[in-house]
């Protein structure tokens, strides 16, 4: 892909992002306020971050793998399960996945 495939592919995108984002003023407020289109709001965030937890822990290239990753997270849900500070979660799943990946 040359230099300027690549500045095509960014103005399209850019016209794209400005298009959708002009749109979201266009629609009316009555339709932005319901309470299911709020919940599924809310959710979307927390929905694409655990969707990339899990590319990015259980897969290799093309390949599921379960190793050091897999580990440091399990090592983190239940840490979070039973109310662990946020740096306690960090620090056991980052010691669990080094000890891991060092040692086996």
């Amino acid at each position: 892909m040359s230099s300027f495939d690549i500045w095509i592919v960014i103005a399209i995108s850019s016209v794209i992002m400005f298009l959708m984002r002009i749109t979201g003023y266009l629609i009316p407020q009555k339709l932005l306020q319901g309470v299911r289109l709020n919940q599924i709001i809310t959710l979307i965030p927390i929905v694409l971050l655990a969707a990339l937890v899990a590319i990015q822990t259980g897969t290799s290239g093309d390949e599921i793998t379960v190793d050091h990753r897999l580990a440091g997270v399990a090592v983190g849900a239940v840490t979070l399960y039973f109310k662990g500070s946020f740096i306690l979660v960090l620090s056991l799943s980052g010691l669990t996945g080094a000890l891991l990946y060092n040692f086996l």
